[in-house]
């Protein structure tokens, strides 16, 4: 789904994501490497030839953002939130009501992964009426419609990314922040005081992390890329754990590598990673309490943070 000029992981710097966040480069915003697992099978879930709402320039800039916000390894080309597709995914967020039911909601109960003969997640839900209205205010803003101005003019996603990403490239050599250099694109990100850029981040970085990290069949996470260096074995049911699963200790247990993990965390940003340790889902239900902003989303993993500190201490 790509175009020419978009930009990948090879565009990069070179820079370790240790590297990245020791010189505070990108806000600090790449998460930990770890090992990758080989327990999955590939998975690759297709939301479209064409972009559901951004336009072939903006998915350009987005990309660059993407990639900047959780870089893939240099030496791997299938690694990062470029390669997971957060991109395609958040503009797939963006035009949800351009199909029909609107893709907000994953079926129930399970995906193929854990043992079922049928994904359920690939269906996607239909919305009543509240949730209707809700999810249009949140993605298309209020825009002078009186029904949805009940509590004043509200700005949505749509506005946001669009006035961003055009911020971002006004605000570029060549006037493109998809052609940058990584450096490039983190300075820029580093020192520019737009608000529209800063509205812009705020919003898409817990998108990309939540794409990143969830279900595949919401369009981000292709072939697993964010569980497999996370090592997170995904969502297991029907099938479930075993007694024994369960209760081994240390990386004989399920969830092996996640203390391991702690060791490489260098940041609040980087504990973002954790997330999926908990649920496959708890990116969308932490960032749903935080509001879907970078700032509230520091806030509530601050005890999380404090619990990792203390197991890496041994405390």
């Amino acid at each position: 789904m790509g175009d020419e000029g978009s930009v990948g992981p090879e565009d990069g710097d070179g820079l370790t994501r240790r590297q990245v966040l020791r010189d505070g480069s990108a806000i600090t915003f790449a998460l930990f490497v770890a090992p990758a697992a080989s327990a999955f099978g590939d998975v690759a879930v297709r939301i479209g030839e064409q972009p559901a709402f951004l336009s072939t320039g903006e998915m350009r800039a987005l990309r660059g953002l993407v990639d900047r916000f959780i870089p893939g390894k240099p030496e791997d080309s299938h690694d990062g939130a470029l390669a997971a597709g957060c991109a395609e995914a958040i503009d797939a967020l963006l035009g949800a009501f351009a199909s029909a039911p609107p893709r907000i909601y994953a079926g129930a109960p399970f995906s193929d992964r854990g043992g079922s003969e049928r994904n359920h997640f690939e269906r996607f839900l239909r919305l009543d009426g509240y949730e209707e209205k809700g999810w249009r205010l949140r993605i298309e803003g209020s825009r002078n419609r009186a029904k949805l101005e009940f509590n004043g003019p509200h700005t949505g996603w749509q506005q946001i990314y669009r006035r961003g990403l055009r911020a971002l490239d006004e605000a570029s050599r060549g006037g493109s922040f998809g052609q940058l250099s990584g450096l490039e694109r983190d300075l820029l990100l580093r020192t520019t005081s737009d608000p529209a850029i800063g509205g812009l981040v705020d919003v898409a970085f817990p998108h990309t992390w939540q794409f990143m990290y969830g279900a595949p069949e919401y369009g981000g996470n292709r072939d697993l890329v964010g569980w497999r260096y996370t090592r997170w074995p995904g969502d297991v049911h029907p099938r479930g754990y075993t007694r024994a699963e369960v209760e081994a200790p240390g990386d004989r247990g399920p969830l092996g590598g996640a203390l391991d993990a702690v060791d490489s965390l260098l940041s609040l940003d980087e504990l973002l990673a954790l997330a999926p340790f908990a649920a496959p889902d708890a990116s969308h239900m932490i960032a749903g309490r935080g509001g879907d902003s970078l700032d509230a989303l520091r806030a509530e993993l601050e005890p999380v943070l404090n619990w990792v500190r203390d197991e890496r201490d041994g405390g």
